[in-house]
Order: structure tokens, then sequence, then C-alpha cells
């Protein structure tokens, strides 16, 4: 069977998933964004709407005074300017910059804060209309789309009509009122619009990144074949094999210096070499190295004596010749049987010293 034509029935791998981030092809949802951005920009225009409305306040009397006492000149109009750019314009721009900025930080939140250049690369395979009718028309993108936007625009068209049904008795009266009445009466319908059509925006928005994030999920899916191609490419790899052997000797050279503290004695030459000795009756009559090393890790091992109090003895010439022929976890050899003897005797000696001064 064609690899085309085998299921993509294995999740993805760790590689996997950073090529498609390393090519932007992670979650993203407009909807999601543009909903967060809303949501900021609606509640600092809520907030400003009292400076605002002073803002229009002002405006508004201005314009009747020079109405009343004569037509408009050049210099009103200019006043008139002056005046919607320090009272209407701070806090306009401040409601468009918090509402842009939103939408930018919830867009990088919502794409994981990803980078792709890859992405900006011009490719031409993009524009193949072949390749591109069968991404729009043959998928099922264009219903969800659909949805949507009749999710999106449903809500907009209840929530501005259950806004003003609620106010329908208001609406004979409001033009009797004076400016600030009715500016109030503006920030309220607004406030209950935002109410009613921002929890169906965020809603809608939430949904269409789950959907994104399935979608994308069933896209980095691999087949059996591509997995074991993606094993052997990993194997093959000198990065990662040396990756592999030096996490192997951390942990051999971990597991060595754990096995120290059991040790009767650590025979050194003094900083260049260090051979950690156990001796058992029961482990064959031979004392065995637990660990051995030279240079940097033969003071790692004297460091792991000194911690649990193991004794250290310094003997040059036996320290480098056991270093020499010894093997990790086997007994000494039997050539160095009698200066072992010898360096355990003055161990011993040393521990029943200690004893005796500690009993008295």
């Amino acid at each position: 069977m064609a690899e085309s034509e085998q299921e993509k029935t294995e999740d993805a791998s760790e590689r996997r998933i950073q090529q498609f981030r390393d090519e932007g092809k992670v979650a993203q949802s407009k909807e999601l964004s543009a909903a967060i951005g809303l949501t900021v920009g609606a509640g600092t225009l809520l907030a400003a709407f009292p400076m605002m409305s002073d803002g229009f306040a002002a405006l508004f009397d201005a314009l009747n005074e020079r109405i009343s006492d004569h037509e408009l000149t050049q210099e009103d109009v200019s006043s008139l300017a002056l005046t919607i750019a320090m009272n209407i314009g701070p806090p306009l721009m401040l409601v468009l910059a918090a509402s842009a900025f939103s939408t930018l930080i919830a867009g990088l939140l919502v794409s994981g804060f990803n980078v792709a250049p890859a992405a900006l690369e011009v490719k031409f395979e993009r524009l193949d209309p072949l390749q591109n009718a069968k991404s729009h028309f043959l998928s099922v993108q264009p219903v969800v789309a659909l949805i949507k936007g009749i999710a999106v625009a449903s809500a907009v068209s209840w929530a501005a009509w259950s806004a003003i049904e609620t106010r329908m008795d208001a609406l004979p009266v409001i033009a009797s009122v004076d400016v600030r009445g009715q500016l109030e009466f503006m920030t309220e319908l607004i406030q209950s619009f935002f109410q009613r059509v921002l929890p169906v925006a965020l809603a809608v928005g939430a949904a269409d990144y789950g959907w994104q994030r399935y979608q994308l999920s069933e896209q980095m899916r691999m087949t059996k074949e591509e997995v074991k191609q993606e094993h052997k490419e990993q194997e093959g790899n000198p990065q990662v094999k040396a990756k592999r052997r030096q996490r192997q000797r951390q942990l051999a050279m971990g597991q060595m210096l754990r096995k120290v503290q059991e040790a009767d004695v650590v025979v050194v030459n003094p900083t260049h070499y260090a051979i950690a000795l156990r001796y058992r009756k029961g482990e064959g009559g031979a004392p065995i190295v637990l660990a051995r090393g030279v240079d940097h890790l033969a003071l790692k091992i004297r460091a792991e004596a000194n911690r649990h109090e193991v004794p250290i003895i310094e003997n040059r010439a036996l320290a480098r010749a056991m270093y020499a022929k010894s093997r990790l976890g086997f007994p000494i050899p039997a050539e160095f049987y009698g200066a072992v003897a010898q360096v355990l005797a003055v161990v011993y000696r040393r521990r029943a010293q200690a004893h005796a001064a500690g009993a008295s």
C-alpha cells in the first residue's frame, strides 16, 4: 500500500510538531482574537465615555452658541475642530489603541507566541488555482466559516434589537431632552448592546479555536511508515547519538559515585587517580572496585568519600597501577592483594582506634 493511502493513526511526534511550528502552522483563531480585542475595546470605551460625553456636551454647547449669535465662520469651524481634538480625541485614541493592542496580544497568546520566518517565504505553490479550489470548496472550511458568520450576525442583530426593545418607551421623548440626557441614554444603550454581544462573540471565538486545534492535530497525525522513517533518521543523526552517549555516561558516572559511600577505602595518587574499594568476605574473598577515575572524576570520588566519611589513603604507585589494570565492578587483580591488604589493615587499625577513643 502506498504511503499516501495509509491511514494516519499515530499521534504527532515532538519533531513533527516542531516542524509545523517552524512553518507557522499553529492553531489560530481570528474570531477569538477579535472577540478579545472587542471586549477590551468595549470596556475601555465604557470607561472613557463619561470623558467623551463631556467633550460632546461642550462641543454642542459651543456649536449652539455660535449658531445663535451668527453664521459659522472659518474661525468658528477651527475652534470647533480644536474642541473636538482636545475633548474627544484623546479618549477615542485610547479606545482604539487598547483594542488594537489587545487584539495583537491575543493573537500572539492564541498562537503560543510562535514566530515562523518560513511562513513569510514566497511559495509559488500557494498560487496553484487547483489546490486553492480544493482547499476552499472541497473541504469543511467553508461550512465552518458560514456557521461562524451566521452565529456572529445573529448575535449582533439580536443584541441590537433587544437593547433597543427594552428602551422603546424612551425613544419618543429622547429628542426633547438635553444633550447630556441623550448621551446618558446612548451610554446605557451601548452598554446593554455589549453585554449581550460580547459573551456570544467570545463563545464563538473559543469554539473556533477549539476547532482549529482539532483540525491541526488531525493534519499532524502520522502514518506508521512516517513514524518508522523519523525514528530511523533520528537514530542515524550524529548529534542525537552524541547526546544519547553523553546521557549514558552521566547516568553511569552518577551511579558509580553513589556507590562510593559503600566503600571501605579510597586509594588516591593524590589528585590524578582515585580507586574506591569494598571488601566483604562473602564477595569472593577479594576487594571489589566500586569506582575509579582520573583527574576531575578522581576529585569527585574524593569529594564523595569525604561527604560519607570514607577513609582516603594516599598511595601513588598503587593507585596508578590499579587504575591501569582494574575493572569497574570486578575484584582487583591478584597482584594487588598484598598491597591492598596493607591499606585495609591501616583503615581497620584507624577505625579501631577511633572506636576505642569514642568508648573512653
